[in-house]
């Protein structure tokens, strides 16, 4: 007699979500930004050739080269062979005659993965060329 039990309660369950099946404050539509007063007529027309022809941002960029490559390089050669050597001693204690092969790749990819993006961003932090004998800016 348990069946009809659980049926029935599965079915009294289903009904009461059918019935209270109203959205979550986080699944309404949310309201794009309105325009502000103030900037309601600098818009300009897609049919305004002026605005068009005229650049999209008055300050150059000066973005200079850096040694991210050369940190992600070394980082990753370093994780490398510290995730194998990692991974070989995690093999060692495992007590089980298994192969080594999963721990060894695993920990090698890990490490190069963790230390290519900290070598990245600290070679990032390191400007490339010659850094006394660059004319000041005008």
């Amino acid at each position: 007699m348990t069946a009809p039990t659980n049926v029935s309660a599965t079915l009294l369950l289903l009904l009461g979500l059918a019935v209270s099946s109203s959205p979550a404050a986080g699944q309404l539509a949310v309201r794009g930004p309105a325009a502000s007063i103030l900037f309601s007529g600098a818009t300009p027309s897609p049919l305004d050739i002026d605005a068009l022809l005229q650049p999209g941002d008055s300050i150059e960029r000066d973005i200079r080269p850096t040694h991210w490559k050369e940190g992600a390089l070394v980082g990753g050669l370093v994780g490398a062979v510290g995730g194998i050597l990692l991974g070989r001693f995690v093999c060692g204690l495992d007590e089980s005659n298994r192969s080594c092969t999963g721990y060894t790749v695993g920990g090698a990819v890990g490490g190069a993965a963790l230390l290519a993006i900290t070598g990245a961003l600290i070679g990032g932090q390191f400007p490339k060329g010659d850094a006394g004998n660059t004319p000041p800016p005008e």
